[in-house]
């Protein structure tokens, strides 16, 4: 099975195609009746800069370089392993809809081995709806309410989508971390999200049509905030703040920590050369996050963006940019609301949306502004 490389230059043509004739929303939520498929295809780097590659298919293999499309194994399910001064070119392992173990984690779709700087690139090849089953599971609460789910996988799809448009000539599309959205594979699907993307099949969210740059997060706090605040130079007209007063249930809608001196230190050395004795720290604000943090120490003045900052530590130390500090004898008391970037739609917003009895497009259309909701594929 070969992939769908060449749709790529159809892509906004068939777009607005599709989008002419889509039903409105309220028609979709109403009936569930819905055109297009998620059939199309999305490479996913599954594990990065490894050195040895176990692949076990548990049906009928081929495995082809991709370089020449020649096939060097075509027969029974296998157990191959692979060392990096053994995979010179890309390889791709298919079983035809049969999942594939690669190295502990088991997936659908295809394995990709790409060759990159001496170490081997694990890449998986799917359908966008194999995709999101282990895409959503990995994002949000299996047990939620079935409209938040909806909404969470016509999110998921909308920036799956919206990266597909934007990437150039490479092997891989988005990984399966934080970076982009969280993929795990086969082994976390459940029922209740896999349901929830079939019912949404090809449904995204566009603005002048185009898909959205669709962020999500776990908890605003009581307000989302501006993409500009938090990423410097971007601006999408989509992503302003909103007033939440639906997330106050959430386990991190109100924190408190302890950032001392030291731990600070720790981590500007790791980043920053010559970095002597912190003498202050100031913190500069726009629409109550921390947008800038300027660092006096001994040697100098270290300004960053508040959010790089916060990922200087644990995803769980400084929950969000939403926070005030107070300074201590030994460093800062951080108190703050949210947990996340806060930007687009706040997930613990979204489940008390639901449970309130709104639809998956009535929540999706408070929390993104000036958005269509609409069906979409690549492929015809």
């Amino acid at each position: 099975m070969a992939i769908a490389h060449g749709f790529r230059w159809l892509l906004l043509i068939f777009f607005i195609i599709v989008a002419g004739c889509v039903p409105p929303p309220e028609y979709l939520a109403r009936t569930g009746k819905r055109i297009g498929l998620d059939n199309d295809y999305i490479k996913v780097l599954l594990l990065k800069d490894q050195l040895k590659v176990e692949i076990v298919t548990t049906a009928k293999t081929k495995v082809t370089q991709l370089n020449n499309n020649s096939i060097i194994y075509n027969g029974d399910a296998k157990r191959f392993v692979l060392f990096d001064n053994q995979v010179l070119q890309p390889m791709q392992f298919e079983t035809w809809n049969n999942e594939i173990q690669v190295s502990g984690i088991t997936v659908r779709g295809m394995i990709q081995l790409h060759p990159v700087v001496g170490k081997i690139q694990v890449v998986n090849v799917l359908k966008m709806n194999e995709y999101l089953y282990g895409v959503l599971p990995s994002e949000i609460m299996p047990g939620w309410p079935v409209e938040v789910l909806k909404a969470q996988a016509v999110a998921a799809r909308t920036y799956a989508y919206y990266h597909l448009m934007k990437t150039g000539a490479t092997y891989f599309d988005l990984d399966g971390t934080h970076n982009f959205q969280v993929y795990k594979g086969k082994m976390v699907e459940t029922e209740a999200t896999n349901k929830a993307v079939d019912a949404t099949a090809g449904v995204i969210m566009t603005y002048n049509n185009r898909p959205i740059l669709a962020y999500f997060h776990s908890t605003c706090g009581g307000k989302t905030t501006d993409d500009k605040y938090v990423w410097q130079g971007e601006d999408l007209p989509y992503l302003t703040s909103v007033v939440c007063p639906y997330c106050k249930n959430s386990p991190n809608y109100s924190w408190q920590v302890e950032l001392t001196l030291n731990e600070i230190y720790e981590a500007l050395v790791k980043r920053y050369k010559a970095v002597g004795k912190i003498k202050s720290i100031t913190l500069g604000r726009e629409d109550t996050r921390v947008t800038v943090v300027k660092i006096e120490h001994a040697n100098g003045l270290i300004r960053m963006s508040g959010n790089d900052f916060r990922l200087m530590f644990d995803i769980k130390k400084i929950k969000s940019l939403y926070f005030e500090a107070k300074q201590t004898p030994t460093g800062l008391i951080l108190t703050g609301y949210g947990w996340g970037h806060g930007v687009g739609m706040c997930q613990w917003g979204a489940k008390e949306m639901a449970e309130q009895g709104k639809r998956f497009d009535q929540i999706l259309m408070y929390y993104y502004k000036g958005i269509r909701i609409m069906v979409y594929s690549m492929q015809k």
